[in-house]
């Protein structure tokens, strides 16, 4: 950074944090009640807050016009960071109108920052100031009245969640054109946080509406079926927590079944006839009865069906349904990463691979690629890169000879200096104002070079690290590298 002038330190600065408040404004409009994106939003509007004001504090060496530009910046800035912390406890139609707001905020403010680069040209602020007005109109408006429970607050997801570390610049990095069903949602929904997090740290933000059921039921009537719930919920429960991890056992279905039609026979005798109709949708897909075997009747589609039915009951009563993230598997977040790194695969492979029941890396060097394709449903080619990438990570780790220290040091010196390109090409794109294609093969490399460390820290059982550096911009995650790597050599 020494060798930047203060006003590119700070074009290369905001870079990451702009991209990934973007990435987190797009989830959070897709799972609303999610406490870890309402908090990357706020974490990174408040970094860009802060990242203005240190840029404010140098203005001697501003020319006039990023003088007026910073002013404006500030200011949509601070509406920003304000609004963030306000989101939680807005109703859902009015967040959706702010989170719409704080998406053409951040545009707005990446092209102020575009046009900075010309220092011959008159600032044009008058955007800034009618999106900063905005921002401060929802910050003064009274909060909206609850909605009617009718309306759908929170996106189902149908996908097959995995366990994984889920790094929001891999949006950015892997291939998201692998095919799959349109209406799964392509994203990990969190799944690495369980890996170093209890459960109770999944409860919704105090302060986000949420509905619990519908109009006219009586508190006492809910109370009521939570009681009568408590005897069966539990093997729906496990059933539907091994269903997400892609695992299927016969047993498991046998025991669930039943547990699905008393619930529902107490709904309808105590006139819960919303909860119930939900639960007759998650019975009618489980008692489903086809001539087809076993990896027909019960394949991917299938489980993506009880899947969504079980989301509706989540999202509808949470207070009896909702399943906290599971424990995650060090295995599971190497073979997540090392699955990223094969051509031609996204997110929704994975997804597809762990539907399957694919969840190991066994599963990979015990069976044919053939088998593979043919039970995840994708392309004999790709599952044989797969194999081959998966059969040379065990190789590579049974020869090395290179202790885990010094190895994640090498690594973080990698990435130092796959972070000083991208931050070259960043300012090459700035100062041109065109879109470089320099830029996004550095960021693809600056990536690529993450998840290698990914698995090192897994190796190391540096799970925490992983856990702090996540959501982290990359200066950032260098500097807690750097900080691990030398109490790593320091110890005997």
């Amino acid at each position: 950074m020494d060798r930047f002038t203060s006003l590119e330190a700070f074009v290369v600065g905001v870079e990451d944090h702009t991209t990934l408040l973007r990435l987190y404004l797009e989830r959070l409009r897709r799972a609303p009640h999610n406490p870890a994106y309402h908090l990357a939003v706020c974490e990174h509007t408040d970094e860009l807050l802060t990242a203005v004001r240190e840029l404010r504090r140098d203005q001697n060496n501003l020319s006039p016009h990023t003088r007026e530009g910073v002013e404006a910046l500030l200011s949509l800035a601070e509406a920003g960071a304000a609004l963030a912390l306000r989101l939680a406890s807005f109703a859902p139609e009015q967040q959706t109108s702010a989170l719409d707001g704080l998406t053409q905020a951040t545009t707005c403010f990446v092209d102020m920052v575009r046009t900075m680069s010309d220092t011959g040209r008159v600032m044009e602020v008058s955007l800034t100031h009618q999106l900063t007005q905005r921002l401060q109109g929802f910050l003064a408006a009274p909060p909206s009245a609850a909605p009617d429970t009718n309306q759908q607050t929170r996106r189902i997801t149908t996908e097959v969640t995995f366990d994984g570390n889920e790094d929001p610049f891999d949006d950015l990095a892997v291939d998201l054109d692998d095919d799959f069903l349109d209406d799964v949602i392509g994203s990990l929904e969190g799944a690495f946080d369980a890996a170093t997090h209890p459960t109770s740290e999944f409860a919704l933000p105090e302060g986000v509406w949420q509905s619990e059921t519908e109009p006219g039921v009586p508190a006492e009537v809910r109370q009521l079926f939570a009681d009568i719930a408590t005897g069966y919920v539990q093997p729906i429960k496990d059933f539907i927590t091994e269903l997400r991890k892609g695992a299927f056992a016969r047993d498991w279905l046998e025991a669930c079944r039943p547990a699905v039609v008393n619930l529902r026979r107490a709904s309808q005798s105590i006139a819960f006839t919303e909860l119930s109709a939900r639960l007759e949708r998650l019975e009618a897909v489980l008692l489903q009865d086809h001539s087809e075997g076993d990896r027909r009747r019960y394949g991917r589609h299938w489980k993506l069906r009880v899947l969504s039915a079980y989301a509706d009951l989540e999202d509808y009563l949470p207070a009896t349904f909702f399943i906290p993230p599971a424990p995650t598997s060090s295995e599971s977040i190497v073979l997540t990463t090392l699955l990223k790194q094969v051509e031609g695969v996204g997110q929704k492979t994975i997804q597809k691979l762990f539907a399957a029941g694919m969840s190991r890396l066994e599963s990979y060097t015990s069976g044919l690629p053939s088998d593979i394709a043919l039970a995840a449903g994708i392309k004999r080619t790709l599952a044989e890169r797969i194999c081959q990438r998966i059969d040379a990570y065990l190789r590579a780790r049974e020869t090395t000879d290179t202790a885990g220290p010094q190895r994640l040091l090498g690594l973080v010196e990698e990435l130092k200096q796959r972070q000083f390109e991208f931050k070259r090409a960043t300012l090459e794109e700035w100062y041109r104002r065109t879109d470089s294609a320099e830029k996004k093969r550095c960021r693809k490399a600056r990536q690529e070079t993450m998840w290698r460390i990914n698995i090192a820290l897994v190796e190391l059982e540096q799970l925490d690290v992983l856990h702090d550096i996540r959501n982290a911009v990359f200066d950032k995650r260098i500097r807690r590298l750097e900080e691990l790597v030398a109490t790593l050599l320091r110890t005997p």
